[in-house]
């Protein structure tokens, strides 16, 4: 049921603005980076995230992103992230330039009854060169006192 609405959502967001040179597309594979040691649950392989991006200036631009994020656990444990951010550039030249930037939003689990949300919170930095990123991020969920924390890298392409 989630994939259906994520997939409608990235639908009607491809539609809307698909005439709009401002919007950048990107989809990717979010893959663990091998820190989290101590963690018992990690952002496993077969991760995805879509992220939607609204140029505001040469430098600054407003993003969403969501996707589907597997852990390594023994269960079938999986998330859904719903996040709202700003990405800031810093051009080297006309192809290649690094970035940073800070997401927050919603992460909702599927093992947890009620399905529930948390808040959760990203920054990243990150390398752009053509149609192909990479970036370091951080991630953080939490509900009250409960928190989880990853590092992991994203690596997309712009569909656009």
């Amino acid at each position: 049921m989630k994939k259906t609405i994520l997939s409608l959502l990235l639908a009607t967001t491809f539609l809307i603005s698909y005439s709009q040179k401002n919007v950048e597309y990107r989809l990717g594979l979010v893959t663990p980076f091998p820190v989290n040691v101590t963690q018992t649950t990690q952002v496993d392989l077969g991760s995805s995230m879509v992220e939607v991006d609204y140029k505001l200036s040469k430098q600054i631009k407003t993003t969403l992103s969501s996707g589907f994020l597997r852990f390594n656990s023994s269960q079938d444990f999986y998330g859904v992230p719903l996040m709202a951010g700003a990405k800031c550039y810093t051009y080297n030249s006309t192809n290649n330039s690094m970035y940073f930037g800070a997401n927050a939003g919603c992460f909702w689990f599927n093992k947890e009854y009620p399905v529930s949300n948390r808040l959760m919170w990203s920054s990243y930095i990150g390398f752009e060169q053509g149609p192909i990123s990479v970036n370091f991020q951080y991630m953080n969920w939490y509900k009250l006192n409960n928190s989880n924390n990853n590092l992991s890298i994203f690596i997309a392409y712009k569909l656009n």
